[in-house]
Parts: structure tokens; sequence; C-alpha cells
């Protein structure tokens, strides 16, 4: 099989390995998404109709109008803690853990958008996914046939809201299971939006101030936002990136606040850092000292090994992706082309990749495709070097694209022209250690942040077993001016600012009145929507009934 690798207009073609049966995040389809179904998980079954039956109202419309669907769930569903708001079928199957768990999330196909009700049946022997999809119709309410169909109990009437299909469901089957959202879900309520800052390919970048759940402040972070009717693949990558940011926390890792995606548009909430990038940062301060970028070297190299105790590979570390604090420390961001690898798996392999970074990238990635933590080292190898020239120049400058590809693969250090060009000398060796065309497995053990010194003064290099090492006794080594120092790489900041919030979202009071048409019926009253957070049912010992948001 053959390896695309595409940058610019450039386009390299590589041989690659086959990648058998590797997955990320316990699914196939390596960026966690579901391929053409939507749907992922164990054996799963997708009900027929989609969201939007006969007579509906709910499809997504590209004009100014307000879309029914989207209000029914910011005026009454958000506020129920078994909605998840938009989640792709994978996920929703990982968060089943329990025989007949349930929640009720939005759904995303490449064509629409619809509530479905995901349920897991079987047992332990056999477990399996069922997604139910609810429809909206002026005529017949809310209904789901494919859930009637299995639960005939379920009465066939007129059902205004979809609490009351869910209470029907509970007080007749009452060993079913609602699965509450995670903490990571915050409320659109709780983001001010206040300055653009700028666009990416999938979305608009704010500075806004965010007010934590039981916060009585404000704090000033930067919110990602998907423009316009954000398709699949936008969707797709906001929820991707904050996945894997949800699972760092360190104070050389940008800082994760939340994701508001119980309704639309999509934001990412993160930490707010205002001195830009090392790239540019370099470039402007181009006498910055020895000491600093020395400095500089072990922030990201700490918090690299956060990654790597993670499970994490960052695929796209450069210069570009570090960010500035006011008080100069480096915080790595961008996870765009991020993955998290499973328990037991080593590689990540990919067949296509679009705008690869080829000068940050590994031989092995180029040749093969394949990622690890092995190919972040090469990767951090050339940060290195960008910083070593200040930035001056992208990596291998004079070469074009395929030249600077050939010259990684059949070069033994192919970045140390760069090195021996730039300053200081004392981080050269370790581009040649990061960057050599060893066997990947010894790469890593000769870097010289690795090593520490034996009682004869023979330079001794410490077991890895694939992990970033410890720099604290290279902190010494390197002699650092009083003041510069790093806190253990793994361990996060005990400065709030560092750590991403993680408490349940604040309910606050909805406004405005529902699209849809609402009447009384002989079911159940349906509650006016509640003042505070609603309660959170354990997921690992939940009620059997299912109480209303007001109800303590």
């Amino acid at each position: 099989m053959s390896l695309t690798i595409s940058e610019g207009d450039d386009t390299i073609e590589c041989v690659r390995h086959d990648p058998g049966d590797e997955s990320i995040d316990g699914t196939n389809g390596g960026d966690g998404g579901c391929g053409d179904s939507e749907h992922g998980g164990q054996s799963t079954q997708l009900s027929d109709g989609g969201g939007n039956s006969s007579g509906s109202t709910n499809s997504v419309t590209s004009s100014g109008k307000e879309n029914p669907e989207e209000e029914y769930i910011r005026n009454h569903l958000k506020y129920y803690t078994w909605y998840h708001g938009m989640m792709f079928g994978n996920i929703a199957a990982s968060l089943l853990r329990y025989d007949n768990s349930y929640l009720v999330r939005r759904a995303c196909t490449r064509d629409e958008k619809f509530l479905c009700i995901s349920l897991r049946t079987g047992g332990k022997k056999a477990p399996k996914i069922y997604h139910y999809t609810l429809s909206w119709t002026t005529d017949d309410g809310w209904t789901c046939p494919k859930l009637f169909d299995k639960f005939p109990q379920i009465p066939r009437q007129r059902y205004e809201h979809i609490v009351e299909i869910i209470n029907n469901w509970s007080h007749r089957f009452p060993n079913i299971v609602p699965i509450a959202r995670r903490s990571m879900v915050v409320l659109h309520e709780s983001i001010n939006l206040e300055r653009f800052l700028g666009r990416g390919a999938f979305g608009e970048v704010f500075k806004a101030k965010f007010t934590a759940a039981g916060a009585t402040q404000p704090i000033e972070v930067a919110v990602k936002r998907t423009a316009g009717d954000a398709k699949r693949s936008a969707i797709q990558e906001f929820c991707h990136e904050a996945s894997i940011q949800a699972v760092l926390q360190h104070e050389n890792v940008v800082a994760f606040h939340g994701i508001a995606s119980l309704e639309e548009p999509i934001m990412v909430v993160m930490e707010l850092v205002t001195g830009g990038d090392l790239e540019k940062y370099l470039q402007k301060t181009p006498n910055v000292s020895k000491e600093q970028l020395i400095y500089f070297a072990l922030n990201i190299a700490c918090g690299m090994r956060h990654l790597a105790r993670q499970r994490v590979i960052h695929r796209d570390l450069a210069a570009r992706n570090c960010l500035i604090t006011k008080d100069l420390k480096v915080k790595i961001s961008d996870f765009g082309m991020s993955r998290r690898l499973s328990k037991g798996v080593q590689d990540f392999i990919e067949k296509k990749i679009k705008q690869a970074p080829i000068r940050w990238m590994a031989p092995e990635s180029l040749l093969k495709g394949v990622f690890n933590e092995k190919t972040d080292v090469w990767s951090y190898g050339v940060v290195v070097a960008e910083m070593m020239t200040r930035c001056a120049h992208k990596p291998l400058y004079g070469f074009n694209k395929k030249e600077a590809q050939d010259h990684i693969k059949n070069n033994p250090f192919p970045h140390r022209v760069t090195a021996e060009k730039g300053d200081p000398k004392e981080l050269a060796p370790i581009v040649d250690a990061c960057c050599c065309q060893k066997k990947s497995e010894d790469r890593q053990r000769n870097t010289t942040l690795g090593r520490k010194k034996s009682r004869d003064g023979r330079s001794k290099t410490r077991s890895s077993k694939r992990k970033f090492l410890s720099f604290r006794r290279r902190q010494k080594e390197l002699q650092l001016p009083t003041g510069m120092t790093t806190t253990t790489p793994g361990k996060p900041s005990p400065s709030p600012q560092e750590s991403p919030a993680a408490a349940a979202p604040t309910v606050l009071p909805a406004t405005g009145s529902s699209a849809l048409p609402t009447t009384t019926t002989t079911t159940t009253d349906i509650p006016t929507p509640p003042t505070e957070t609603p309660p959170t049912q354990s997921a690992t010992a939940p009620s059997t009934q299912l109480q209303s948001p007001t109800s303590k």
C-alpha cells in the first residue's frame, strides 16, 4: 500500500505497512470518528428514518431562521443531565458501560443532525449498542418508533416533550440506567465572547470571559467556535481536540476548561496565552539569552513528557504550536492532529496525511505512516534546532519539500546542519540525539536531556521505557539562573489558573418560549425549566426512578 503525504501543493507517494486493526480510543478508524455511518461501538444498530421524518421541521437550515430543534434544546432539553449534546456514536458507546444504560444525544451524519436515544443491552457476554432516532412532527409530537417497537409497553400517544417518553419508559422499566453527561461539558451561558482573534480551517477564535460552575468571578479564556452551519468534519475536529485536551493537565500544556456542545455553535474553552507563539517571539527577540532558550527547551520537554504519560501523540510539535506566557513560560498547544493510544497500543498508523508537517516529521512517519512517542521525540529535536536559529527560517531551509523529505530519510543526522549554525552550542547534542537515523527505540535513550553523570565522569544513559525522561539533573548541568525552575514533569501546576475546571455545568434559567407547540398531557406534568443545577445521577449506583430537573 502507499502513503500519501501532502503539504500545500506538493503530493508525495511513500511506501507504508498495513496498519492492521490498531485503533485509537478503543475504536477502529483512527480519529475517533465513526466512518460514513455516524455510529460506532459494538454491534451498533441505527433506527430507520434519520432525524427528519415526514412533516418534520427540525432539519438544520442554512438560512438565518432559528432552527426549531435547536430552540427546543436551548429552552428545554439541555437542563436534563442525561442529554449529552452533540456526540458521535463511538463516544456514546464508550460511556454506556452498564447493561440497560442510556443517554440522549444529538447525532451528526454527513447529511443531517438529529436527536437520538443510545441504549446498551445484551448483558456482559453479548453487549449491543442501539441508537433510536427521535423525530418531531406537528401532528404526532415527539416519536421514537424503534424504541416503541422494542418496548411495546410504552404508550403510543402524543408526546410534547422528550422527557415524557423517558418518564414513561423508566416507570415501566425501572432497571434502565440514565448516564449523566461528563463534567467537561459546559453551558453556553457561562461563556461571554468579547473580541475576535482569528479564524482557522474549522472555526473562529475569540477572547472571552468564562464563569466555571461554582465560581463567583469569570476568568479570561480563549474560545474556539464553529462557524456558521458546521459540517460533520468541523464538529468532529472540535470534539476530538476537546477529548485530547481533557486528559492533559500540566503547567507546560495549554489548560482546557471545557466544551460547550449541548447546542450550536460548539465552543471549546481554553486558557488564554497572551504572549504569542514561540516562533514569532524568537523572530522578534533574536537576542534572547542562552539561559532563556535552554529554559524554553526544558519547558517543552516537560510538557511532552506529560503527553507521553497520557499516551498522547502530538504529531504536530513545532515552534509555531508552542505559546509563550507573560512570565516567559512555554505551553504546548494545537492538538488537532493529536491522537491518544489505547492501552497496549504503541503505534498509530495513518493511511493518508493531509497538510503534513514534513520538515518536522521522523523518517518512519514519512516512509510508513507510523507515529508514536519516538516520532514526537524527533519533532522535539527539530523544535530545539528551530530555537537555536531563532526561527529565522523553516527547518532544512534551502530544500524544497521533496528534497527535504529525501534528506530526512537518507541523512544519518539530517538536522545537524541547522544545529551547527545555531546557538547555544549546548543544545546541539540534543538535536543530534533526537533526530538520528538509528532505531527509534534507541533514539530517546541517546538524548542528552536523559543522561546523567556516573561517578567516573562518563556519560551514562538512563532507561526510558518509552517515556520522556526527568530533567531535574540536567537543569543543574545547564546552570540555569536563579528563578528559572521547572516542576516535576507530569505533575499539574498548583496554580488554579493553570488547571482546567472540572466542575459540573451551572444551570441558568431559560428565556423565551419553545419553538415547538406545548400542551398538557395526561402522562406527566412538564416542569418549568429549573433555576438551579439539576441533580446528577451516579453512574455507579444510579437511581431507578428518573427525576425531573426541579426535583431534589
